[in-house]
């Protein structure tokens, strides 16, 4: 094989791409003067759904985020910024530390709660 010729694996993918709703006979019949079998079909079909499935399932853990105190926070919530990062940086500077910031933090979170 040469380094030009793409993989029945990879006709497959971009064949079903094209044409979602193709069936692995119709498959097979485009795809035929490569040398495509429905099991090749099958194969290509079962790792696409293995890679969507794998894809939400990250999304999902995006989608939201848990915070120390238990409460789920949507990812736009959580999305933090480089000022944001910066003053944080320039906060834990002016007080001395980041085990003295999350003390103040875990104060201000304690009179929050009252």
């Amino acid at each position: 094989m040469s380094r030009e010729q793409i993989s029945k694996s990879k006709r497959i993918q971009e064949y079903l791409r094209a044409h979602p709703d193709a069936r692995n006979r119709d498959v097979v019949t485009a795809l035929s003067e490569f040398g495509v079998t429905s099991a090749d079909v099958s194969n290509a079909k079962a790792m696409l759904k293995r890679k969507t499935i794998r894809r939400r399932s990250r999304a999902a853990v995006v989608a939201a985020v848990v915070t120390p105190d238990g409460t789920a926070v949507q990812a736009e919530e959580t999305r933090i910024s480089l000022s944001e990062i910066e003053a944080t940086i320039d906060y834990v500077q002016a007080v001395g530390g980041l085990a003295r910031a999350q003390q103040l933090l875990s104060i201000v979170q304690q009179i929050q709660q009252m």
